[in-house]
């Protein structure tokens, strides 16, 4: 293991279930020797990692995931090397803001929905599970279970949840356009999060890579836990086609994503650090 790395990672910050520092001591354990914590619009846990990171003797690259929407497709652009000083920054900070601000009226939102279908259920109930991380789907799903209304967190998101469900929200997002300038402007190596796992043809993908590329798209991520090898193929030939670089992570969430082991996804996952050599080349 101690030539791989993972490039995918969410923490407490967002909608994991383990700590920055939690996340560190696993990649230590691993023999991990790279590890990028990007967790869903917000910088929040990146500190806490990098210090725990520099103690581990692990290379660590600040991170974060922005949620877009391109039509009816959900589209997540990473970003990597995320800037320290990143007030220096506005769009990008007032970017986050407004993700965090839709996230909180998409809560309310989908506590209204529950609550019309009888569900006896308040936003402190909630934020209780979270525990003071940022709230998402997985902690409603959570509480549906704990209160015996549904029998598994996965029966959670096929009844109330998942998308056109009965409690489901759409998320009120920018487009992967703006989100991949405004990380641009950063100086982040900008990567398009699990392309296979946008449900377009393959055509409209490559349409898309196209409208992102000169607008500052720096690297597909093809290597992923939910990816096949098919997959995979697929998008290194695209890579190669517009000239962008590769990337790769098991989108670890501990807890709330089971089955997915850091750096190892569902077993089959190896990410190795020439990825990363290559990433770090371009941008030297």
């Amino acid at each position: 293991m101690n030539n791989l790395i993972d490039l995918h990672v969410h923490s407490t910050a967002s909608d994991g279930s383990f700590t920055p520092t939690e996340i560190i001591q696993k990649a230590s354990l691993l023999g991990m020797r790279a590890i990028a914590i990007t967790d869903h619009d917000t910088v929040d846990g990146l500190e806490e990692g990098e210090i725990a990171a520099v103690q581990a003797s692990i290379e660590f690259i600040r991170g974060c995931e922005l949620s877009t929407r391109h039509g009816v497709y959900d589209v997540h652009i990473v970003g990597l090397w995320i800037p320290k000083d990143i007030d220096k920054y506005p769009e990008f900070v007032t970017s986050i803001q407004t993700f965090q601000a839709n996230r909180e009226k998409r809560n309310n939102s989908i506590i209204e929905k529950l609550q019309a279908l009888g569900i006896e259920i308040s936003i402190k109930e909630v934020e209780n599970l979270a525990g003071g991380r940022v709230i998402g789907r997985p902690h409603f799903a959570q509480f549906l279970k704990n209160k015996g209304i549904v029998a598994s967190e996965q029966e959670a998101f096929e009844e109330y949840l998942g998308r056109d469900k009965k409690a489901y929200v759409p998320r009120k997002a920018v487009t992967p356009h703006e989100a991949v300038q405004i990380l641009a402007k950063t100086g982040a190596t900008v990567v398009l999060a699990h392309p296979a796992l946008i449900p377009c043809s393959l055509e409209e993908l490559d349409e898309l890579i196209s409208e992102l590329s000169p607008l500052g798209l720096n690297a597909l991520e093809a290597y992923h836990s939910a990816h096949s090898f098919k997959d995979e193929r697929v998008l290194v030939g695209l890579a190669a086609k517009h000239e962008l670089l590769l990337s790769g992570g098991s989108d670890f969430h501990g807890k709330s994503k089971p089955g997915v082991a850091l750096a190892k996804g569902k077993g089959s996952l190896r990410i190795p650090y020439f990825v990363l050599e290559k990433m770090k080349a371009k941008r030297a």
